[in-house]
């Protein structure tokens, strides 16, 4: 048995497992992605439908930064998640 065909079978098991962990990542952070997408963009419909004097003092307070905050910690906590979970997928034995 040459050196090759050890390390191949060897490292085989592992590549299928790092891929299919991939995969599962890319797959999750791109729904989540899109998900949250949806609701920047239906927070931003409905931000204009507020009345103007309630507008301009949420804006002076800061809402919209908040916002924005809120929305960027969700997106990093669930594609930390994602990676997360595709670790253990590709470490555990």
């Amino acid at each position: 048995m040459n050196i090759f065909a050890w390390v191949l079978t060897a490292v085989g098991p592992i590549v299928i497992r790092v891929i299919a962990a991939l995969g599962f990542t890319a797959v999750s952070y791109t729904g989540v992605t899109a998900l949250v997408g949806q609701l920047v963009a239906t927070a931003q419909s409905n931000w204009s439908a507020v009345p103007t004097s309630v507008l301009q003092l949420a804006t002076l307070s800061g809402i919209p930064q908040v916002l924005g905050m809120l929305f960027g910690a969700y997106m990093a906590r669930v594609a930390m998640f994602a990676a997360v979970g595709a670790a253990r997928y590709v470490l555990k034995s």
